[in-house]
């Protein structure tokens, strides 16, 4: 497994969200990505919670890459470190490392099996 958060430790892109903080809204444009360097990131679909991702996941990666407004938020549940990826660096990073496609394709993978489970409960 890719660890993204030794790869970007050190990146200037770095911010810094508050608990409580917005990262990104459902139907806002798509420019970036996110990887968690430290903290708790909940995704809402609809303001109805959808999942968790902590400290090496990342967010947003799905609107990137369709160049689609976001699907779902983002908001800190704890004090947060992100970095953000746009477009152009998203596929330098795919050309340069094959680990960190299939690491992209593992995730959408997982919350692609989340999503039918969450489907076929009802």
């Amino acid at each position: 497994m890719i660890d993204l958060i030794k790869r970007f430790e050190g990146s200037p892109e770095v911010m810094e969200i508050s608990a409580g903080g917005k990262v990104f809204e459902e139907g806002e444009p798509a420019e970036k990505m996110y990887v968690i360097l430290e903290g708790e990131v909940r995704l809402t679909l609809h303001g109805q919670p959808l999942a968790m991702e902590v400290g090496g996941g990342i967010i947003g990666e799905m609107a990137l890459i369709e160049s689609e407004p976001r699907s779902a938020s983002a908001r800190a549940l704890t004090d947060c470190r992100l970095v953000a990826i746009d477009k152009a660096d998203f596929l330098d990073m795919i050309r340069e490392s094959p680990e960190f496609a299939i690491h992209i394709m593992q995730v959408l993978t997982r919350r692609l099996r989340l999503a039918n489970e969450i489907l076929s409960a009802y």
